[in-house]
């Protein structure tokens, strides 16, 4: 395999982990919209700018890491519908996961 190819793959891996840590801050959102409606309060009130850029970070630096590690293991092989998904659980659940550790630690 030559190295473009190789390149190509590790992008779709990036770019794959990044859209699993999107989902996931999408889902964030949606829990602390109805967070608001329940308690029946301002979004305003209950919604943390800064958790969303910390988020943010997370889903370029970790997302894209762990998907470029999680497409190691397809590279040179078809890509199939089994292998996108797979790849986007692992850029959310990489990203979980090391979030999980900064909130712990109170970074």
């Amino acid at each position: 395999m030559d190295p473009w190819s190789a390149l190509g793959y590790i992008f779709l891996g990036i770019t794959l982990g990044i859209i699993g840590q999107i989902i996931r801050i999408g889902i964030g959102l949606k829990k602390t919209y109805d967070e608001a409606s329940q308690k029946d309060v301002n979004l305003d009130s209950l919604f943390d700018k800064k958790q969303l850029l910390i988020s943010l970070l997370i889903a370029v630096a970790v997302g894209a890491g762990a998907g470029s590690l999680g497409v190691l293991q397809y590279i040179g092989k078809d890509i199939t519908q089994e292998t996108i998904i797979a790849l986007i659980t692992v850029g959310y659940s990489g990203t979980d996961f090391i979030e999980g550790l900064l909130t712990k630690q109170k970074i």
